[in-house]
């Protein structure tokens, strides 16, 4: 979540203990029933029960976000599109341009046929936090899933630019 909605949060859990207090302050608590204080916690948790759970399935989907399928001679990434490479080496350097330049927008690309794109690695960030100065070092983790169609998929992790290289030689 964003910093924002964090805020959000917070302001909307003190607002609702002021509420309760104020409840109590005034004697409102004397006039209905007990029952009134139970609603009111149950409702608190379930606030916090779909915040919690509304969090979890974004940083799911994020992550659906940051897979890119890769083939000999282009990359495919569900908010990017195909991208078009000169050569194998420089995969690694164009992937951590669209990871840099992810929005984890709504508005997703189709997957190309396999006719026109043929997928044999895919790549799933676990983990990516853009590199800060000058000549720096991206945390990127996750993994590579070599696609094997005759013998299965192979699945290797990494956890910095130069292992996914070697990863994807």
């Amino acid at each position: 979540m964003k910093k924002s909605n964090w805020i959000g949060l917070a302001i909307a859990v003190l607002v609702d203990v002021f509420l309760l207090w104020l409840w109590f302050f005034l004697g409102f608590n004397q006039v209905d029933s007990p029952l009134d204080l139970v609603i009111f916690i149950i409702w608190l948790v379930v606030i916090v029960a779909v915040i919690v759970g509304v969090n979890h399935l974004e940083r799911q989907r994020e992550k659906r976000l940051r897979t890119i399928y890769v083939s000999p001679t282009a990359l495919f990434n569900k908010e990017r599109g195909l991208v078009s490479l000169g050569s194998a080496a420089v995969a690694p350097g164009v992937m951590e341009r669209i990871l840099r330049d992810m929005e984890y927008g709504f508005d997703l690309k189709e997957m190309p046929k396999p006719e026109e794109f043929d997928c044999r690695y895919v790549v799933q960030t676990d983990e990516y936090k853009a590199a800060r100065g000058e000549g720096g070092e991206p945390t990127w983790k996750g993994t590579v899933v070599a696609i094997d169609r005759a013998a299965g998929n192979r699945k290797t992790p990494f956890s910095s630019r130069s292992e996914l290289a070697a990863a994807l030689a």
